[in-house]
């Protein structure tokens, strides 16, 4: 038992890359409490983490993952939202040289990738990269 602990603590246990990603993308499973499908739903719990991530780091006033807009008018991304951007950014790169993201890519640094042009910060405040 102790063994088993020892060797999944050296593996991100949930961690979805790219290549899951485009195999699952098109899994028509849904919840039972919800529509969502199930990818979105990971998706969504990528989106709060970095969310919660972003605001600890603003709160010690140093670089940033992104800059959210702070207007209540402002759109906010959901899960169905960035599944599009992402499968965008997937089937069409947009990020310098412009090659197809590495299969063993996390998909969490495709939509932080995504999340910073969505949003990026201005020029007096940093980013992290």
């Amino acid at each position: 038992m102790l063994l088993f602990a020892g060797t999944s603590a050296t593996q991100p246990a949930l961690a979805v890359t790219v290549s899951d990603y485009q195999k699952w993308r098109h899994d028509t499973r849904t919840l039972q409490a919800t529509p969502t499908g199930l990818i979105e739903v990971r998706i969504g719990g990528i989106l709060h983490g970095l969310s919660i991530a972003n605001q600890q780091l603003t709160k010690a006033g140093g670089p940033v993952l992104y800059c959210e807009p702070d207007s209540p008018n402002s759109v906010r991304l959901a899960g169905s939202a960035v599944r599009k951007l992402l499968d965008k950014e997937l089937k069409s790169p947009s990020r310098f040289p412009r090659t197809p993201w590495p299969a063993q890519t996390r998909i969490s640094a495709v939509i932080l990738y995504i999340l910073q042009r969505t949003w990026p910060c201005p020029t007096d405040k940093k980013m992290l990269q």
